[in-house]
């Protein structure tokens, strides 16, 4: 990777990070204010919607991560036709899915209404939330090969930039809603509105940054369709199993756990799912980048970006880790009030045991999909949420929210440790390489801050102590690494440097010996 792609890089992966960051902190901000302003039955009710539409967006069906793929494949060799083929044939597969969410989520959804209206207590809003929400998930499946072809093109900043000016819009829009209506509906009204102007505005991005792009029914052919075939299903098989294992554990505690219980495991599972998500979408913008490397031939540099990016995501996520632990009940004591701390932390601080390893394994899993090396990735990944669900079912009843949260962690972690694994082997990286170079010199450095809290002992729950202490903690740590890093490039130069001396003094004895 050269200098210029280093820095595209770079500035991609900070900015689609911010436009993250900005969603998690607006979302930490309207968590508390929605459990509040609905109340715990109707917010029970938004949380199990969620969780049953999110099965909906299978209907993606891994075209997405295919798209991303070519486009960036493409774009590298300015095969253009080629890149307008396979665009074409990913729109058509995305209209046919936005139909078939509608046909199949409508009576899925309304057999689910009466229920949830008695859960939620008001009669007559529920239903219609629910349809427009799925409606605004119908429309957003063909719309997304918008910001699909701007991954590829590797436009992350400014496909970041909407996201940012859309979310400050959506959220003055719920506010206002909140505020002048009642239920839940007038909610789903502000999401399908912003939606559909973020994909809109992303749609003229598209158009400025790629002017040759077409959408034509003449481009779409069979060939086309069996590349699209190829890769996406895998791609599903692994979306899949994802679903399950991030969204089941919600609805089997409505299920099974008393009325309350599923904004506990929510809050928890939230917390640390926005963590490790904040994280991954830095490794995301690492897809199309190993896709056009892969095109090259350079997989020694896929090899090299292995080990920088893990080494770099691992100094980010360890103190996160730490933090979330150690400062984990006074945050949710000020968040969300006292007793989300007995209530959802036990199930935080276990469901955070995966964080770690799981953003260090996005870094390889990232590079398989780049290379398009998922057959057996699909695969693990299943087995992992058919252990997750197996374990669910299994722990549920005796050991409640707590028992939901070991039965996501523990086949969370076995999945991760088996994905780092095989990326290795695939690119004939050896293990102490890569735990020497990766993990070393991170979990070094974060003996620092771990001693300073565990030192300074849980704070109070107030938002000064609690920044305060993390404070302390994270100074010392930037300074060590920022030491640490700089260290190791100037022993890298060293070696450099140390390699090219002789070389040179050679060429020159032998000049003379030829004189």
């Amino acid at each position: 990777m050269d200098v210029r792609s280093r820095h595209a890089f770079l500035l991609g992966a900070a900015t689609n990070w911010l436009a993250f960051a900005a969603t998690l902190g607006v979302s930490f901000f309207l968590t508390p204010y929605l459990i509040g302003e609905l109340g715990k039955p109707r917010y029970d009710v938004w949380c199990i919607v969620e969780s049953v539409l999110a099965y909906f967006t299978l209907l993606d069906m891994g075209i997405a991560a295919c798209l991303v793929r070519s486009v960036a494949r493409h774009h590298a060799s300015t095969d253009r036709e080629s890149l307008n083929r396979m665009a074409s044939a990913c729109l058509a597969v995305f209209l046919a899915a936005g139909v078939i969410a509608l046909v199949l989520g409508t009576p899925i959804l309304m057999g689910m209404g009466e229920s949830l209206e008695a859960k939620a207590g008001s009669p007559g809003d529920v239903l219609p939330f629910m349809l427009l929400m799925l409606a605004n998930l119908a429309a957003t499946l063909p719309l997304s090969i918008f910001p699909n072809i701007l991954d590829g093109l590797e436009r992350f900043t400014a496909k970041s930039l909407v996201r940012i000016g859309i979310l400050i819009l959506r959220t003055i829009g719920i506010i206002l809603a909140i505020q002048t209506q009642t239920g839940l509906l007038p909610l789903a009204v502000v999401y399908t509105i912003a939606n559909l102007i973020e994909h809109g505005l992303m749609a003229g991005l598209c158009y400025r940054f790629l002017p040759e792009l077409r959408f034509s029914w003449r481009l779409v052919d069979r060939a086309t369709f069996r590349q699209v075939r190829g890769y996406s299903t895998d791609a599903f098989l692994a979306m899949l199993a994802g679903r399950i294992t991030v969204q089941t554990g919600a609805i089997l505690v409505g299920l099974f756990l008393p009325a309350g219980q599923v904004t506990f495991f929510a809050t928890a599972a939230r917390l640390v799912e926005y963590a490790k998500t904040l994280l991954r979408t830095i490794t995301a913008t690492l897809t199309p980048g190993v896709s056009a490397m892969e095109a090259r031939g350079d997989f020694h540099g896929i090899a090299r970006l292995v080990l920088t990016a893990t080494r770099w995501v691992l100094y980010i996520v360890l103190p996160v880790n730490l933090g979330l632990w150690l400062f984990g009940r006074p945050f949710l004591h000020r968040w969300v009030g006292s007793e989300f701390v007995d209530a959802s932390f036990p199930a935080a601080a276990i469901l955070a045991a995966t964080l770690t390893l799981g953003v260090a394994q996005s870094v390889t899993a990232r590079v398989l999909y780049g290379m398009g090396r998922l057959r057996l990735f699909a695969r693990m990944a299943l087995l992992e949420s058919a252990l997750n669900l197996g374990l669910t079912l299994l722990l549920i009843r005796p050991f409640g929210v707590e028992g939901v949260a070991v039965a996501v962690a523990v086949p969370n972690v076995l999945f991760c440790l088996f994905v780092i694994g095989f990326t290795l082997l695939t690119l004939g990286i050896p293990l102490r390489a890569y735990l020497r170079r990766s993990w070393l010199q991170p979990l070094l450095a974060n003996t620092l801050p771990l001693a300073i809290w565990l030192a300074l002992g849980e704070p109070a729950p107030t938002w000064p102590t609690i920044a305060v202490g993390i404070i302390a903690g994270l100074v010392p740590y930037g300074v060590l690494v920022g030491g640490m890093e700089f260290r190791q490039k100037i022993l890298e130069k060293a070696r450099i440097i140390g390699r090219a001396v002789p070389r040179r003094w050679l060429a020159v004895l032998r000049l003379k010996h030829r004189g």
